[in-house]
């Protein structure tokens, strides 16, 4: 029988960890991996928020490294979702759309992991493939995990309430009236936890909040007596000093951008993460197994700031979900080992969520493979408090046509202080210094055209850029 190249390789590579194989269970390090869906960097109140509430995710920054330069590799979550497992960047795997889509030849570190003696869970979104791709890739147990990228609803029984299916949650059917999705994915993660508690595992526990359900006109859908309680906070509060949003141009199309945080609804979904956050946590203090669990704290992309929804606001980054400008694309990060990962460091260190795939297999002692994650950089000794320097530089692209207007189809280039964002189908370009501008407010692209030219031209010269530039959308 003839293995296919992947399963040829992940064969060869089991084979070199026998030494990790060997390690005693009890001495392997479990990972517990939160990726979060639509939550901006400044949607944690231990990156700044003031209405929304995170006391159990502050914690855990408090007893782990929280990074303040961490990027997504896309501004929209299918192609992020696919860079982080793959460690390689959405140009260069070709998906730079809405949808991931996981193929036989994808090299992936949870496959990693399972072959070399890891019982595995996914949870939550996956948005990668459908529900049978999930076990292709690397897990024993997959809870609600399929094609689609929001739910038809966040209550029970997650379907949709018209005759479209599109978003119904799979494999949720033995809940009940009254239970929310989060707290229900959470509850069968935690006996996973029970039932693995004295082997390796994988926790990949990917939430569908905070994304909007597939409600027709509801953009965000928390907790009723959350909601209720952020209501109340919002009416006793000072009314908002300035104007709330802003009529901005960028590029070839003017928006509108929120700039104050005030959905009860969009609060209470993040209160809801919050608090499962703090149930697994719980659960792996309780269980004695904190000190040996990795744990990692992220999101794809940031979230909806165009003030039409009013979702929520990243200042002082600008724009959210879908847009190359800060507030899209930087995320929050937070990394926790209890003895190994300095408690309550904070590192400035600018990294991308390619490099999860690097870090994780060298944090549990897998030999690193830049011949599979090529664009993606362990950051260990970073994490293990011995202070890097990373000279690379960094580039989006997304060219969907399926988003508003011609606004995002657009490719930025960040090299060092400067960000350039060049708007393909009309040539319009804008440059950033980051360090004097983190808001991206003042063009400087006609004070120092030298750098502006320098920049597109090593984007340009990307062949991956170049090539899905071309061969998707030719200029019109």
């Amino acid at each position: 029988m003839r293995l296919s190249t992947a399963r040829f390789i992940r064969s060869c590579v089991a084979i070199c960890f026998v030494g990790l194989a060997a390690l005693k269970a009890s001495d392997r390090p479990n990972v517990v991996f939160f990726l979060i869906d639509d939550m901006g960097v400044m949607d944690l109140a231990c990156y700044g928020s003031s209405f929304h509430e995170t006391p159990e995710i502050n914690r855990l920054a408090r007893e782990g490294m929280r990074f303040t330069n961490a990027y997504a590799s896309h501004a929209v979550c299918g192609p992020s979702r696919q860079a982080i497992m793959t460690g390689r960047t959405p140009a260069r795997l070709e998906i730079v759309a809405t949808t991931g889509r996981l193929r036989e030849e994808d090299f992936v570190w949870p496959k990693l992991l399972q072959d070399n003696g890891y019982k595995t869970l996914f949870a939550g979104k996956w948005h990668l493939g459908d529900s049978e791709s999930v076990y292709r890739f690397g897990f024993d147990v997959n809870v609600a995990g399929g094609k689609m990228g929001q739910p038809a609803d966040f209550y029970y029984p997650y379907k949709s309430h018209v005759k479209r299916t599109t978003f119904d949650v799979p494999g949720m059917e033995d809940g009940k009236p009254g239970d929310y999705l989060t707290d229900a994915i959470t509850t069968k993660a935690l006996k996973f936890i029970d039932e693995n508690k004295d082997d390796p595992f994988l926790l990949y526990l990917s939430y569908y909040a905070v994304h909007k359900p597939g409600i027709p006109g509801v953009w965000a859908q928390g907790k009723k007596e959350h909601t209720e309680y952020f209501e109340e906070k919002l009416a006793k509060q000072a009314p908002f000093e300035g104007p709330t949003d802003r009529e901005v141009t960028h590029g070839p199309s003017t928006t509108t951008e929120s700039l104050v945080q005030n959905n009860p609804e969009f609060a209470s979904q993040v209160k809801v993460v919050d608090e499962n956050v703090g149930r697994v946590m719980a659960k792996l203090k309780e269980l004695g197994i904190e000190k040996n669990t990795i744990v990692v704290f992220t999101s794809d992309q940031g979230s909806v700031t165009n003030s039409q929804q009013r979702i929520s606001s990243a200042q002082p980054y600008r724009m959210g979900k879908s847009w190359l400008f800060e507030g899209g694309i930087r995320v929050p990060l937070i990394v926790s080992w209890p003895g190994r990962i300095p408690a309550g460091a904070v590192s400035d260190l600018p990294t991308y969520n390619t490099d999860h795939f690097a870090t994780m297999i060298d944090l549990l002692g897998m030999p690193l493979m830049p011949e599979h994650h090529v664009d993606s950089v362990s950051i260990k000794d970073e994490l293990l408090g011995n202070p890097m320097e990373l000279e690379r530089p960094y580039y989006w692209v997304y060219t969907s046509h399926q988003m508003e207007r011609q606004a995002y189809r657009c490719v930025a280039y960040r090299d060092g202080k400067y960000k350039l964002i060049y708007w393909f189908l009309n040539e319009h370009m804008e440059l950033y210094d980051l360090e004097a501008d983190i808001g991206e407010t003042n063009d400087i692209g006609s004070e120092y055209p030298e750098i502006q030219n320098r920049l597109l031209g090593e984007l340009l010269r990307n062949p991956h850029v170049a090539k899905v530039m071309e061969a998707r959308y030719e200029k019109r």
